[in-house]
């Protein structure tokens, strides 16, 4: 029997980054980006522009706060 494989959205990896991060001020784009490609090893061509897209959509719906405009 195999067990059932959980496909993350880019959302949820980026609070789980935040989760696993703790920093006071905040975690950078960078931070994030690298936390993703060597946890969840996620590096396609498209990884920047769904990356970015995942941020702005959390920021409109309320769940990650923007520190800096």
């Amino acid at each position: 029997m195999e067990t059932p494989t959980i496909k993350l959205t880019y959302l949820d990896m980026i609070v789980q980054c935040i989760g696993f991060l703790r920093t006071r001020r905040g975690c950078s784009r960078q931070s994030i980006k690298a936390y993703i490609q060597n946890f969840f090893k996620k590096s396609s061509t498209r990884f920047d522009s769904a990356l970015r897209n995942a941020l702005i959509k959390g920021v409109e719906q309320g769940i990650l706060i923007q520190n800096k405009q």
